[in-house]
C-alpha cells in the first residue's frame, strides 16, 4: 500500500513539473520574441521614416526647425546631409509592421515615450500580456495576467565617408 501511494506521488509532482515546465517556458520564449521583434521593427521603421527631401535639401525645408518643434527637433536648419525621420511616418510604420508580425493570442500595449526626428531616435516600451493558455485548456478560472514589459531606445546613426 506505501508503495502505491509513493507512485502516485511521484505522477502528481510528475504533472506538476510539466505544467510549471510549459507555463515559464512560454513566458520566457515570448519575452524573447518580443524583444527581438521590437529591435528589428523600430530599426527598419526609422529606416523607412527617413525623409529623404531634408537630406538633400536640408532640415526646415517644410517649416519644422528648433523654433515651431524644439522638443524633437535639434539640428540645424538648411544643412544637407543630415538625417531626419519623421514622427508621424515612423509611428505608422512601426504599428504597420508590429500588427503583421505579433501572435494574437497576447495583448499588446505600445508606449512611445520619445521620439526625436533629428537625430533620429526613438524610446518605447511594449507591454505584452501573457495569459496562461495551459489553465485555460482545463478551463479554470485564472484572472491573473503576467506583464512582460520590454523598453527599447534606438539612435539611427549613419556612415560617412569623412
Amino acid at each position: 500500500m506505501k508503495e502505491s501511494f509513493l507512485v502516485y506521488f511521484f505522477i502528481l509532482m510528475g504533472v506538476l513539473g510539466l505544467i510549471l515546465i510549459n507555463t515559464f517556458g512560454n513566458v520566457v520564449l515570448s519575452n524573447e520574441q518580443d524583444y527581438y521583434l521590437l529591435k528589428e521593427i523600430t530599426e527598419a521603421a526609422m529606416i523607412d521614416s527617413v525623409d529623404l527631401r531634408s537630406y538633400r535639401e536640408g532640415v526646415g525645408w517644410d517649416g519644422v526647425t528648433i523654433e515651431t518643434d524644439p522638443e524633437s527637433m535639434h539640428c540645424l536648419a538648411s544643412q544637407p546631409g543630415t538625417v531626419r525621420i519623421v514622427k508621424e511616418k515612423f509611428v505608422e510604420n512601426f504599428i504597420r509592421r508590429f500588427s503583421e508580425s505579433v501572435t494574437l493570442n497576447r495583448k499588446y500595449r505600445i508606449i512611445m515615450h520619445d521620439i526625436d526626428e533629428c537625430p533620429p531616435k526613438a524610446s518605447i516600451s511594449l507591454i505584452a500580456s501573457e495569459r496562461f493558455s495551459f489553465f485555460e485548456f482545463f478551463n479554470v478560472n485564472y484572472n491573473s495576467e503576467a506583464q512582460i514589459i520590454n523598453t527599447l531606445t534606438g539612435i539611427l546613426e549613419t556612415k560617412t565617408d569623412s
